[in-house]
C-alpha cells in the first residue's frame, strides 16, 4: 500500500514538473513577442525621425538658396520690429541708425549706377534769415541734379540741372540774399545758374575719366577738352558755386559783385594737371554784355599737399594761382580785362584762403558822355573804370577739439568800384560805393548727406542805395545732398 502511494506521488510530481516546464516555455515565447513588437515600434519611430530630419534639411537648403538670390528680402524677413524700451517708451533704433540705413541705400543706388558708367548726385538747400529788406524769412534756395557719364576710354559728358526755389525773386538783393545760383553778401546773382541748365558739356579726356560738372575739377592728373556750358575756372571760388561745396553760406564780394554771382558761359575749355602744376583755358561768350566773347584761363601750383585728392579745406600745404580774362565786343575790340590772384595756406587745423581781383575797362568815353555815361545790361558804365575786390577767409577744423565735425570760419571781403552809380534790381539808377563785409559762422556735418550752416554778416558801417541791401543779417542753411 505504501509502495503504491509512493508511485502515485512520483507520477504526479513528474506531471507537475512537465507542466511547469511547459508553462515556462509559453511565457518565454510571449515575452519574446512583446520585445520584438517594441523593437519594431522603435525602428518605425527612428525611420519617422530620420525622414523628418531630411525634410527639415531640405527646407533649410531651399531657404538658403532664396536668401542668396534676394538678400534684401531676407533682411526684411529676419529684421525684428523696432522695440520700445520699458523706461522711455522710445522706439529703437535711434535716428542715427536710421540715417545710417539711408546712407547704405543711397550708396547702393550710386554703386549700381556707377557700374554702368554714370555718377549721380543731387542736393537742395533750405534757408532761414533774420529780419531783412526782402521780408522773406524762409526760402528754398535751389535744387540741383549733377550727372557724370563716361561713355568709353576717351569720351564722356556731364551736366548740372538747377531749379530755383522761392528765393529767386531776390536775385539782385544784398548783402546776403540767398538766391538760386551763386549769390553772396552784397552781390548780384549772375551767370546762367539762375535757373535751368548750369552745366552741360561733352568731354574728351586722357588718363582721368571722371568729369565733375562743378566744384573742384583737379581731382586727378589728366587732360580734358570740353565743349558746352560750364563754370569758368577763374580764381578759386568757382569750386564753391554749388552750395553743397561751399563751407560758408554766402559767396565773397569778389564772386557776388565782380563775377556777377559766378562766371559761367557757353564755349570751349581745356584743363589738366601734371605733377605740381594745373591749368585751365577757356573761350566763351561775353561775361558783361550780350555781344562779343571772352578768353582767359588760370595757371596754378600746389606744394606740400595731395593736390589731386578729394578737396580738403584744411589740408596742409600751399596752393596759389593767377587768372586772366579778356572780354571783346562784337568788333573784336577789348572791352574789359580781369586779373586775379589766389593763395591758400593750410597748416594743422587752420586754412587761410585769399583772393584778389581787378577789373579794368578799356573802351573810353567822350567828354560829353562823362556826366551821363552809358550803362551796360548789368549796371556797369561803359568806359575807363575799374573795380577792385579781395577777400581773406580763415577756416578752422574743430573736430579734434570739440569731438564733433564742425568747421568754423571768418571772412573779410571788400569791393571798391570806381564808378559812383549802378543799376538796382528793377533797372533804376542808384548810388554805389565801397562795401566791406565781415562774415562769421560755422558748418556742422551730420553725415555725407546733411550739413547745417549758420552765418552772420555785418557791412561794418558801409552801405549802398540798392533796395535790398542789408547792413546786418544772420542766415541759417540746411543742405541735403544725395
Amino acid at each position: 500500500m505504501i509502495r503504491k502511494n509512493g508511485l502515485l506521488s512520483i507520477f504526479f510530481l513528474g506531471l507537475a514538473t512537465q507542466s511547469v516546464a511547459y508553462g515556462s516555455d509559453v511565457e518565454d515565447e510571449h515575452i519574446r513577442q512583446i520585445v520584438q513588437s517594441l523593437l519594431k515600434e522603435k525602428d518605425r519611430k527612428i525611420e519617422q525621425l530620420e525622414a523628418r530630419i531630411q525634410q527639415l534639411e531640405g527646407e533649410q537648403h531651399n531657404s538658403t538658396a532664396v536668401q542668396n538670390q534676394n538678400p534684401a528680402s531676407h533682411a526684411a524677413t529676419v529684421m525684428p520690429e523696432p522695440a520700445k524700451t520699458a523706461l522711455t517708451g522710445k522706439i529703437e533704433p535711434a535716428v542715427s541708425s536710421k540715417l545710417q540705413d539711408l546712407d547704405k541705400k543711397i550708396d547702393a543706388l550710386k554703386e549700381a549706377a556707377s557700374d554702368s558708367g554714370l555718377e549721380v548726385s543731387s542736393f537742395f538747400d533750405v534757408n532761414a534769415k533774420t529780419g531783412n529788406s526782402t521780408d522773406q524769412t524762409f526760402s528754398v534756395g535751389s535744387v540741383e541734379l549733377d550727372l557724370d557719364y563716361v561713355y568709353d576710354e576717351h569720351f564722356g559728358a556731364s551736366s548740372a540741372l538747377v531749379l530755383c526755389g522761392n528765393s529767386s525773386n531776390a536775385d539782385y538783393s544784398a548783402p546776403v540774399a540767398i538766391t538760386c545760383g551763386n549769390s553772396g553778401p552784397g552781390g548780384l546773382s549772375g551767370g546762367s545758374t539762375a535757373a535751368g541748365i548750369a552745366v552741360a558739356l561733352i568731354d574728351y579726356h586722357l588718363f582721368n575719366d571722371r568729369i565733375p560738372p562743378r566744384g573742384r575739377i583737379f581731382n586727378n592728373q589728366g587732360l580734358h577738352i570740353q565743349a558746352g556750358r560750364f563754370d569758368l575756372p577763374f580764381g578759386t571760388d568757382y569750386q564753391n558755386f554749388a552750395n553743397k561745396d561751399r563751407i560758408t553760406v554766402t559767396a565773397p564780394l569778389t564772386t557776388s559783385r565782380m563775377q556777377l554771382g559766378g562766371y559761367n558761359g557757353d564755349g570751349v575749355r581745356s584743363y589738366g594737371a601734371w605733377g605740381l602744376f594745373n591749368y585751365s583755358v577757356f573761350w566763351t561768350d561775353a561775361m558783361y554784355a550780350d555781344d562779343g566773347h571772352a578768353i582767359g584761363g588760370r595757371l596754378g601750383m600746389a606744394l606740400g599737399q595731395r593736390a589731386y585728392s578729394v578737396h580738403n579745406p584744411n589740408q596742409d600745404g600751399i596752393e596759389f594761382g593767377v587768372s586772366h580774362l579778356s572780354e571783346l565786343d562784337g568788333g573784336n575790340h577789348i572791352r574789359n580785362t580781369v586779373y586775379g590772384a589766389d593763395l591758400s595756406i593750410g597748416y594743422g587745423m587752420l586754412r587761410l584762403q585769399n583772393e584778389v581781383m581787378l577789373l579794368q575797362a578799356h573802351q573810353g568815353l567822350t567828354v560829353a558822355a562823362e556826366s551821363n555815361p552809358v550803362l551796360d545790361d548789368f549796371g556797369n558804365p561803359i568806359g575807363k573804370v575799374h573795380q577792385l575786390g579781395y577777400h581773406a577767409t580763415l577756416i578752422a577744423n574743430l573736430e579734434n577739439v570739440v569731438k564733433h565735425p564742425i568747421l568754423a570760419f571768418a571772412r573779410f571781403s571788400r569791393w571798391q568800384p570806381k564808378q559812383d552809380f549802378g543799376l538796382d534790381f528793377d533797372g533804376s539808377r542808384v548810388a554805389i560805393g565801397d562795401i566791406s563785409m565781415l562774415s562769421v559762422g560755422f558748418n556742422y556735418k551730420f553725415n555725407d548727406h546733411l550739413r547745417l550752416k549758420f552765418e552772420y554778416n555785418n557791412s561794418l558801417g558801409t552801405s549802398i542805395a540798392e533796395q535790398y541791401f542789408d547792413k546786418k543779417l544772420a542766415i541759417g542753411q540746411m543742405v541735403i545732398a544725395f
